[in-house]
């Protein structure tokens, strides 16, 4: 069978389309650093690729969470120790109160008065203008005076919790209110004074000498020191949670980007091996084509 100029210019327009299509591919990879672009060019590394950036994509939302996390929980831990530091400054002047010195005891009297107006102003942190201490009713000051007069300051937040998800199966409370705080209202306690009542009635046996008032109080600024200790430790062990769930996520997102990159990325190496070898292949075919285009009738004698 004789093969005729149009069955090879045929089979040479094929070869340097096949050759321009691959130079084309490979030109890309090069330029993008990616294996694929198109779901269809690799259907299963598409999926792969697909999955790894949903699962990236989930950690890093998770990351943003514990940085979120961090910051109230760390304000809060120093908030807390600042009140059960005050509470104990409390306690050092009740315990200092003598029957001798009215003098002395008034001065005492004004120390505690003080301290609750220092608790007070602890009670009503605020962190960018989100009270800490209030609930979800974060633009509202937790702790104002009762214009009643007795118990000296309520509460006017609510009993919401500030939740973040540090992963799937994890979820961490990032508030407390001052309610529980400091027993407003009876949140912990009803049996008990609130924090601040506690402090005024030691402040008026201060000033009134009483020593059995003050034997009372003592026990009760002990019982609100415990209760700010306590907090102030699950709060710092919250805030370990937080830090553990942030060490694990700094090791899982570069392993999944990691594992992504060996998926699509190309190996720019071997890709401009294969550039080059492919550019060879279509400019002989090209040549090839220039050779056939130049052929006359004297070629054929």
């Amino acid at each position: 069978m004789r093969i005729s100029d149009s069955m090879i210019a045929a089979s040479i327009v094929a070869q340097i389309g096949r050759a321009s299509t691959r130079l084309f591919q490979l030109q890309h990879q090069v330029a993008s650093g990616l294996a694929f672009t198109r779901p269809s060019e690799n259907p299963s590394g598409a999926l792969r690729a697909a999955a790894l950036r949903a699962n990236i994509s989930e950690l890093t939302r998770y990351q943003a969470n514990c940085d979120q996390a961090a910051t109230p929980l760390r304000l809060i831990e120093v908030v807390l120790g600042d009140i059960g530091n005050a509470l104990s400054q409390a306690r050092e002047a009740a315990l200092a109160m003598s029957p001798f010195d009215s003098a002395g005891n008034q001065a005492l009297a004004g120390q505690v008065n003080q301290i609750a107006r220092r608790i007070v102003g602890d009670a009503n942190a605020d962190s960018e203008g989100r009270y800490l201490f209030s609930g979800n009713e974060v633009l509202t000051p937790p702790v104002v005076e009762n214009p009643l007069g007795i118990p000296p300051y309520i509460y006017q937040g609510d009993d919401g919790q500030s939740i973040v998800q540090l992963s799937r199966t994890i979820k961490l409370v990032t508030n407390v209110s001052a309610a529980d705080v400091l027993n407003l209202g009876g949140a912990t306690d009803p049996a008990r004074d609130d924090a601040l009542e506690t402090l005024r009635k030691v402040e008026a046996a201060l000033r009134a000498g009483d020593a059995e008032q003050i034997q009372d109080g003592l026990q009760d600024i002990q019982w609100h020191m415990d209760r700010a200790l306590a907090l102030r430790a699950e709060t710092g062990t919250r805030m370990q949670q937080v830090e553990l769930a942030k060490g694990r996520l700094n090791d899982g997102v570069p392993a999944l980007r990691s594992l992504l990159s060996g998926v699509q990325d190309v190996d720019l190496a071997q890709a401009m091996i294969g550039l080059r070898s492919q550019e060879i292949s279509y400019q002989a075919a090209a040549a090839a084509a220039t050779s056939l285009h130049r052929a006359s009738l004297l070629d054929y004698f």
